[in-house]
């Protein structure tokens, strides 16, 4: 797995989580960005179509506020469901944010 962010903390989290979801091994690339403070959301993630590319290519775009950590856990669990062709599950993603920031 190839990760890339310009925030150092982010990045270090990103590739934590990764390890913690079992995809670090994988040939996916996520690049991490600051969320735009205009979006009402706390994070976002992209994705292009498989039979576009040879490996998963992800953008994950966080709110740099009180609860980005959280926000990129969740968003973490979606890069795992799509790296894995699962659905997007909501649940799952909500159940395991704060299992992977266990440091909040």
């Amino acid at each position: 797995m190839e990760i890339y962010c310009n925030h150092k903390a982010l990045l270090e989290k990103a590739c934590e989580y990764s390890k913690k979801l079992n995809i670090d091994d994988s040939d996916a690339i996520i690049h991490i960005y600051k969320l735009p403070p205009s979006f009402r959301q706390k994070a976002i993630i992209e994705h292009q179509k498989p039979e576009l590319y040879n490996k998963p290519r992800l953008k994950i775009y966080v709110k740099f506020d009180s609860e980005r950590y959280i926000s990129l856990a969740h968003e973490m669990v979606h890069a795992k469901q799509i790296i894995r062709g699962q659905e997007i599950d909501e649940n799952e993603a909500y159940m395991l944010e704060n299992t992977l920031d266990n440091d909040h």
